[in-house]
């Protein structure tokens, strides 16, 4: 029974430590629809105008910020972040691309949506771009995002996020919640076709992480947070180890 028991616990230590580093691990909504191309929507301008989305990737690539006017949550904050953030990566930015928000909310119009662009003073920025459409569903699901009504609290809840958009249309990188401007820089490179890695690169702040990238090499090697995580179950298995050769030992001598 006791061999039985050493077995099983062998066992559960990979699925110990996976659970244990699941919190380390890249957020893996961020890579769903990666590489696939978006819904060619037709959008609504806030200016009047109306557009497909392909035709305006075309002309530059997109930040695709989704959100909806009547959010009492995290849209209008997130937005406001955005606007000092894109004043702050637009001074080093050289590369031409556009942020276009568009409601997930078939209740929004563009009158909302030109009230929100000027609640920001947005209305009149030429990097950013406000729109609704009536393919909304088949916009967010080529896009990979959820937004759940909660009738109780009559809001939709959503997650923050920017997507990158190539001049192909194609998903080229998602961020989920409020980010760095380094992050969202890699956003943008990745909208300008160039590579940049999945993983975030090492930082003073993540001395910890279980797996540490190496941008020399492009690989990922196990880092300390790994061994840590893995410590206490390798010395509970020598502990077993030792009391099942102390039991033995002591079996044997008792037939001498």
């Amino acid at each position: 029974m006791f061999k039985n028991f050493v077995a099983a616990f062998i066992i559960l230590i990979p699925a110990i430590i996976l659970r244990a580093d699941r919190q380390n691990m890249p957020n893996l909504r961020e890579e769903s629809n990666i590489y696939q191309k978006v819904y060619d929507a037709p959008l609504r301008l806030i200016d009047g105008e109306q557009a497909r989305l392909h035709q305006m990737a075309g002309k530059k690539p997109l930040v695709l910020v989704l959100l909806f006017t009547r959010c009492t949550g995290v849209c209008y904050p997130y937005l406001g972040q955005l606007k000092k953030q894109f004043e702050q990566i637009r001074q080093v930015e050289n590369e031409p691309f556009q942020v276009l928000a568009v409601s997930f909310d078939p209740r929004d119009t563009q009158e909302d949506m030109q009230a929100m662009a000027g609640a920001f003073s947005l209305q009149s920025d030429s990097l950013w771009q406000f729109a609704v459409t009536d393919s909304i569903e088949a916009l967010t699901k080529s896009l990979g995002f959820t937004a759940l009504w909660n009738e109780e609290l009559q809001q939709f809840e959503h997650d923050a996020i920017l997507i990158g958009l190539n001049q192909q249309a194609y998903i080229t990188r998602k961020l989920i919640g409020f980010r760095s401007n380094a992050e969202i820089g890699q956003l943008l490179s990745s909208i300008h076709n160039v590579f940049s890695p999945t993983f975030r690169l090492p930082n003073p702040n993540m001395r910890f992480a279980c797996f540490d990238y190496d941008p020399a090499t492009g690989r990922n090697k196990l880092g300390i947070g790994l061994v840590i995580i893995a410590l206490p179950a390798v010395l509970t298995l020598l502990l077993l180890f030792a009391i099942w050769l102390r039991t033995r030992n002591k079996s044997s001598n008792s037939f001498r």
